[in-house]
């Protein structure tokens, strides 16, 4: 393949020796005698490479290589210098020159001439290569990210589309025990649902925000409750990412012990329940609290026992420990959910 190289150099013997020296290596040379001169041609025509002399009568190559600015990225510009010319030739490949050549009267200046343009050749066309991988990579990394989201859109549309259903379904059962177990049932969908909502709209579809996702988890809890006006839910959470699988394994663990504590720790109707999210080191603790009637042998756990096989499942999928005690004022229940990190981020 034949190149086609710009030559810069106001020397006229020196440019018709290296066109004909470079024609012989299929290289076809265009000669301008000036920087204004060459700026024309580099403007009006396409060039492989640039050979740019330092001197000139009103400047210097300098000029050149500020005018074109970053069209040097894209076409190598090879400078040449004086061979006691450290400077310049440091110069010129601050302002964007690909590799310089000593200008001397040797027999070796066009056979070193050659050679460079040759490398910095190869060397822009490896850049090209990678750069241009690195574009695929990441048009098709937003591709996915694209997909991922909207494969998450769909999935809580139709588990948000089966909750709706479980309520409508709820209306048309006759005790008041079904009722009860259709609600708890649309709680965990809507529970699982969430994550997917989480992904779809966050900037990273591989992490879920827990304190927002829990945190909504609970809002949603809390208006459900027959008595939500008089049980007051707060929580404190810090900031912390999760996988996917994690996230939902701690909102159903939060549901199943959200729900518990507004259905049996305050028989009156009234009373706190806290919902705390902390992280130390390494070691992450979920708890529910609420200052109740507690849990003992007077006060067995009540229900069908599935939240417990729920929590029980949740717990080890996130290789966690579950510990109950009473709270500090040996009132009440406190469930405390505790595991080492495996990846969760902050």
């Amino acid at each position: 393949m034949t190149l086609r190289i710009l030559y810069v150099d106001d020397d006229p013997t020196l440019a018709k020796l290296a066109a004909r020296v470079l024609g012989r290596h299929d290289i076809t040379v265009v000669h301008a005698a000036s920087v204004a001169t060459g700026l024309e041609e580099f403007n009006a025509g396409v060039f492989d490479a640039v050979v740019l002399d330092h001197y000139f009568q009103n400047g210097t190559g300098l000029q050149f290589l500020k005018s074109i600015g970053d069209a040097c990225r894209k076409i190598p510009v090879l400078y040449v210098t004086g061979a006691s010319e450290a400077q310049v030739a440091i110069d010129a490949l601050k302002a964007g020159a690909a590799d310089y050549v000593i200008k001397n009267v040797a027999d070796d200046f066009f056979p070193l001439l050659l050679n460079s343009i040759q490398q910095a050749l190869e060397n822009f066309q490896l850049r090209r290569e990678k750069e241009e991988a690195e574009r695929l990579l990441v048009q098709a990394k937003e591709r996915a990210e694209l997909m991922a989201k909207e494969m998450n859109h769909r999935i809580a549309n139709s588990l948000s589309l089966v909750s709706a259903m479980i309520r409508m379904q709820m209306n048309a059962v006759a005790t008041e025990e079904a009722r009860t177990a259709l609600l708890e049932t649309q709680s965990r969908i809507s529970a699982i649902a969430g994550v997917h909502r989480s992904l779809y709209t966050a900037d990273n579809v591989g992490e879920v925000e827990l304190s927002a996702y829990l945190s909504s988890i609970i809002q949603d809890l809390a208006k459900s409750a027959p008595d939500s006006e008089k049980i007051r839910i707060t929580t404190d959470m810090e900031t912390i990412k999760a996988s996917p699988d994690q996230a939902v394994a701690l909102g159903v663990i939060v549901t199943e012990l959200t729900t518990n504590a507004l259905k049996y720790a305050y028989p009156d109707g009234v009373g706190d329940i806290r919902i705390l999210l902390k992280t130390h080191e390494n070691t992450m603790r979920l708890i529910v609290e609420d200052d109740g009637i507690g849990m003992s042998v007077q006060n067995p756990p009540k229900g069908t026992g599935l939240g417990t096989r729920l929590i029980t499942a949740m717990a080890q999928s996130l290789r966690a420990n579950v510990s109950q005690s009473n709270t500090q004022s040996s009132q009440g229940a406190s469930v405390c959910v505790q595991w080492e990190e495996h990846g969760t981020a902050r």
